[in-house]
C-alpha cells in the first residue's frame, strides 16, 4: 500500500504530465479510409488513428491532445466530444447476415452504422432511407447506433433522386398548419377591397419562360423627349402577408423558390404564387411600381416607387418578343395592339442604352448559356438544350437592374433595414496574390487598392477590353475571376463589384425570394413615412446559409441525373472549356451540357505533368492547359453513384468530324 507522500508524488506526477500536454479544439475530417484528421481551429491538420476513428463521426467538435511523431506531423489523442453536428442523414440499407447497417451517404466517411433489433422497419436491402443517430460512439466503445426515421424507396422508383435530395438537404415539405390556414384565406377577390391608385389601363406586360407560371414582374415603356419611362409592376404578395404572420415567418425559413428538377419547391403555396398574386393576363393584382426616367444616354435621371393596382395585358414568351426585335418573326405584330408592339420596341432600345451605360460606368457579366433539361415521366433526363440568352432576356435583364438599383439607393437613407445583394470583389487572402499577378501583366494598375470599387472596376474592365487581343491578359482575368468572394445577403450598402453598384437591393422577385418580400414591406413603411424594422447580420447569414444549402441540392441532382444521361451517350465527343487546373488533370465543363468533368493527366509510370499552382496551368510533354481554354474531350466512364465524370482528350480535328457526323445522322434519322 502505497504512503501519503508516495500518492502525493503520484498526483503531482500526473498534474505535470496534463499541464505539458497541449491541447486544441477542432472538427473531425474522415477520409475514404480507416484514419482522419482533425481540423485545428488554427487551420493545422493532426491525424486520428483507426482506432480513434471509430468513436466519432464527420463533423463533431472535439477537444484533443496534441503530439508529434518521428516525421514532426501531428497525431491527435481525444480527450472530449464538445458537439456532434450529425443528427440525421440518408443512406443505403444493407444487411450482413442477421446484422443491419445504413451506408451513410457522408463521403469520404464510409463506416456502417448498426441498427438494433428494437429499431428495424420493413426495409429491404437497397433501400434509400433517411435516419437520425441515437447513441453516438464516443462512450459507448466506438458502436454508434441509429434509427431509420423513412422508408424513402428503392433506386429504381421513378423520381426516387429529387425524393433523397429532398431528405438528405433536409428541404422542406409540407406547410404547418397555421401557414396553410393564413393560405386558405387569401382569396383573388381579397384582393379588389385594396384601395389604391388605378393603373389598369396601362398596357403592362409579362416576359417570361413559356413555362412560367409564378410570374412576378410586368413592364411598360414609352419614348419621352430625353429618353424614356420606364415602368416595372412587381407582384406584391405583401399586401395580404405581414411581417411576423405564418406565411412570412415560413416564406423566411424556406428563403426561395428551389427549382429543383422534377421537384420544385416554392417559398409559398402554389395557389399564392401561381394564381392569387402572379401577375396573370386580364387579372387586375395588386403591385409594387418602381417609375423611372431614363436619359438618352442610359443613366437614371429620376425614380418613384409606390403601390397601385394594374392589370397585365398579355402574357409573351421570351422566344416571341425577341423574334419581334430581331426581325426575325411577325407573330406579335399580327397579333398585338400597336400601343404594347410600342412598348416593347420602347423597351428594347431603353435596355440597350442602360447596356451601353453600364459597359462605360459599371460591370456587365459575360453571357452564359442556360440549360433546359427535358424530364420523361420517369423523372430522368431524356434531352438536353442548350439556349443562349436571347434579346428579350436582355431586356428584362436590365428593367430588372435598374429597378433594384433604385431600391438600393432608396434604403441607403434607412440603414438597417433592407437586405443587399453584395460583392466585395476579392477574397482577402488572396489579394497579395491578385497584386503580385496584376504586377506582372499590367504594372501600371499594380500598385492600385482594389478593395475600393472603382480600382476593381478599372482592372476588370481593362482586362475585358484588352483580353481578345492579349493571351497574358485573358489568362490574367480567367485567374482573377476565380479569385473571387461569392455574392451574398448582408443588411448593409457594401457595394456590388462584380456588377460594379455601389448598393444594389432586390425587390423584382417577391413571390420567390424572401429578400425581396422582405424589402417590399421595408419599401412599404419608407413610403408611409414609418421607420422600417431593423435586421441585423446574423439574420443575413442566416439567409444566405438556407440558400446555399437549397443551391447544393439543386446542383446535386441536375448533376446526379446528368450523370445517368451520361452513362448512356459513353465514348461520345464534345467540346469543352477548362474551368478548374490541378496536379492530377483538369476539370472541363461540357459545352452541350453544362456539367464538368475530369481529365486525368497524372498516370502512374509516365511523366509528371508541371503544375503552377499560382497561375493554375498545367504542362504535359506535348501541351500546356489553362483555365478557359477550350479542348475536345471524349465521355470515357461515369460513375453514377459517386456522380463523376471521367473524360479523355481528343484531337479537335477528329472532334469537329465526328460532330459532324453525329447531326447528320440525326438528320438522316
Amino acid at each position: 500500500m502505497l504512503s501519503k507522500d508516495a500518492l502525493s508524488q503520484l498526483s503531482q506526477l500526473k498534474s505535470n504530465i496534463v499541464s505539458n500536454k497541449e491541447y486544441a479544439e477542432g472538427v473531425v475530417r474522415p477520409t475514404a479510409k480507416r484514419f482522419g484528421f482533425v481540423r485545428l481551429d488554427d487551420g493545422r491538420d493532426a491525424f486520428l488513428d483507426p482506432d480513434q476513428m471509430l468513436r466519432v463521426l464527420p463533423g463533431d467538435r472535439v477537444k484533443i491532445s496534441l503530439t508529434e511523431n518521428s516525421k514532426k506531423q501531428l497525431e491527435a489523442t481525444l480527450e472530449s466530444l464538445l458537439e456532434s453536428s450529425l443528427s440525421t442523414f440518408v443512406g443505403r440499407y444493407v444487411r450482413k447476415g442477421p446484422a443491419h447497417f445504413v451506408e451513410p451517404d457522408l463521403p469520404p466517411f464510409s463506416r456502417w452504422l448498426f441498427i438494433p433489433p428494437q429499431e428495424r422497419t420493413n426495409c429491404s436491402e437497397g433501400d434509400l432511407v433517411q435516419c437520425e443517430l441515437i447513441r453516438h460512439p464516443f462512450k459507448h466503445e466506438g458502436k454508434a447506433q441509429i434509427r431509420v426515421i423513412n422508408r424513402i424507396g428503392k433506386p429504381e422508383e421513378p423520381g426516387i433522386e429529387g425524393r433523397y435530395i429532398c431528405a438528405k438537404f433536409q428541404l422542406p415539405g409540407e406547410w404547418s398548419e397555421a401557414a396553410a390556414a393564413q393560405a386558405a384565406t387569401i382569396k383573388p377577390d381579397a384582393l379588389q377591397g385594396l384601395e389604391r391608385e388605378d393603373l389598369s389601363d396601362i398596357p403592362f406586360v409579362t416576359i417570361d419562360s413559356e413555362f412560367t407560371r409564378d410570374m412576378d414582374d410586368a413592364l411598360y415603356a414609352e419614348k419621352t423627349a430625353n429618353g424614356w419611362r420606364l415602368i416595372s409592376a412587381i407582384a406584391d404578395p405583401s399586401s395580404l402577408i405581414e411581417l411576423g404572420s405564418p406565411l412570412e415567418q415560413t416564406a423566411q425559413e424556406r428563403v426561395s423558390t428551389l427549382y429543383l428538377l422534377g421537384h420544385p419547391i416554392t417559398m409559398l403555396p402554389t395557389e399564392l404564387s401561381h394564381e392569387t398574386f402572379s401577375l396573370i393576363p386580364d387579372a387586375e393584382r395588386p403591385a409594387v411600381i418602381c417609375t423611372m426616367d431614363i436619359n438618352s444616354d442610359g443613366s437614371i435621371e429620376h425614380y418613384t416607387f409606390n403601390t397601385a393596382n394594374i392589370k397585365s395585358h398579355h402574357k409573351l414568351s421570351y422566344q416571341n418578343v425577341s423574334e419581334l426585335l430581331d426581325d426575325s418573326g411577325d407573330t406579335l405584330e399580327q397579333e398585338l395592339p400597336a400601343t404594347i408592339i410600342a412598348s416593347l420596341r420602347a423597351l428594347a432600345d431603353c435596355a440597350k442604352a442602360r447596356l451601353n451605360y453600364r459597359q462605360e460606368n459599371a460591370l456587365v457579366m459575360e453571357d452564359r448559356a442556360d440549360y433546359q433539361y427535358w424530364l420523361n415521366d420517369n423523372k430522368k433526363i431524356e434531352r438536353i438544350e442548350k439556349r443562349l440568352r436571347n434579346t428579350a432576356q436582355k431586356v428584362v435583364e436590365e428593367a430588372m437592374l435598374a429597378t433594384n438599383i433604385c431600391a438600393g439607393e432608396l434604403f441607403n437613407t434607412h440603414p438597417n433595414s433592407a437586405y443587399y445583394s453584395g460583392h466585395i470583389g476579392f477574397r482577402p487572402e488572396r489579394l497579395d496574390d491578385v497584386k503580385a499577378l496584376v504586377a506582372e501583366v499590367l504594372p501600371e494598375l499594380s500598385e492600385l487598392d482594389f478593395t475600393q470599387l472603382e480600382n476593381f472596376q478599372r482592372l476588370f474592365k481593362t482586362l475585358r477590353q484588352n483580353a481578345v487581343h492579349s493571351q497574358d491578359q485573358a489568362r490574367l482575368l480567367s485567374l482573377l475571376q476565380r479569385m473571387q468572394q461569392a455574392g451574398s445577403l448582408t443588411t448593409q450598402p457594401v457595394g456590388h463589384f462584380g456588377l460594379g453598384f455601389n448598393s444594389y437591393a432586390t425587390v423584382t422577385s417577391p413571390i420567390r425570394r424572401y429578400q425581396d418580400l422582405h424589402n417590399h414591406m421595408v419599401l412599404k413603411a419608407i413610403l408611409r413615412g414609418e421607420t422600417p424594422q431593423q435586421t441585423n447580420e446574423e439574420q443575413a447569414i442566416a439567409l444566405q446559409e438556407t440558400l446555399s444549402i437549397g443551391r447544393q441540392a439543386s446542383r446535386t441532382l441536375e448533376q446526379w441525373l446528368l450523370c445517368q444521361y451520361l452513362s448512356e451517350h459513353l465514348g461520345t465527343v464534345q467540346f469543352g472549356t477548362i474551368t478548374g487546373v490541378s496536379a492530377r488533370g483538369i476539370s472541363v465543363r461540357l459545352e452541350e451540357v453544362g456539367t464538368d468533368g475530369f481529365v486525368q493527366l497524372a498516370e502512374k509510370g509516365q511523366p509528371k505533368p508541371k503544375f503552377d499552382s499560382r497561375r493554375l496551368s498545367l504542362v504535359t510533354d506535348t501541351a500546356e492547359f489553362f483555365l478557359d481554354q477550350t479542348v475536345a474531350v471524349k465521355i470515357k466512364d461515369v460513375d453514377v453513384n459517386s456522380r463523376r465524370i471521367s473524360l479523355e482528350l481528343v484531337d479537335p480535328a477528329m472532334a469537329e468530324r465526328l460532330q459532324a457526323f453525329d447531326k447528320q445522322e440525326q438528320t438522316t434519322q
